[in-house]
């Protein structure tokens, strides 16, 4: 036996919810069984940053696809970690001065690493955070640290503010010249 809530068909033999013609789910969709979705998801909406220091995520932003949208020097500091904010970065523009995603304290670093694909043919490399947690930039110089259009980063926060090394940082890079790591300490 099915029952409907406005135009939500919900199967209680199946315990299926079925959503179309866009339906959406406000809150918390909870499911202990398959989820299937064959038009793709859509996660949060993308945050377009000018040039400039002092832009701060907030918590809020979490979700969000951060644009640098700007060739100029553009430092973006992340928020106090919570476990599992996710912010995707990405370079829509080459940089001529330094692309620099922060974490909010030097206590709060990065882990993981990334690899840059270099646009002489043959030339890629890979580099990795400081296993200690104790890198809290990444910067994109636009040629040798990455930050060529299209460079891009995931950063998850792996644990809360409480702790270090809260931050796991992946990245697919776009550089030039003699690469080398674009994670620093402050």
């Amino acid at each position: 036996m099915a029952s409907r809530i406005g135009k939500y068909k919900i199967s209680n033999r199946e315990s299926a919810l079925n959503l179309t013609d866009g339906g959406s789910v406000n809150g918390t969709l909870t499911t202990n069984g398959m989820v299937d979705v064959s038009a793709g998801i859509k996660s949060g909406d993308a945050k377009v940053l000018a040039a400039g220091a002092g832009q701060t995520l907030s918590a809020s932003d979490s979700g969000k696809t951060i644009v640098f949208g700007a060739a100029a020097a553009t430092l973006i500091k992340l928020p106090a970690p919570e476990l599992g904010m996710v912010f995707n970065f990405i370079s829509a523009i080459t940089a001529t001065g330094d692309h620099e995603i922060q974490a909010l304290t030097n206590d709060h670093g990065f882990l993981g690493g990334c690899t840059i694909m270099n646009t002489t043919a043959d030339q890629c490399n890979a580099f990795s955070a400081a296993p200690d947690g104790n890198n809290d930039f990444i910067t994109m110089n636009g040629s040798t640290t990455g930050g060529i259009a299209g460079s891009h980063w995931r950063i998850v926060a792996i644990l809360d503010a409480s702790a270090a090394k809260c931050w796991a940082a992946h990245g697919n890079i776009i550089g030039s010249g003699n690469t080398t790591t674009p994670f620093a300490d402050a």
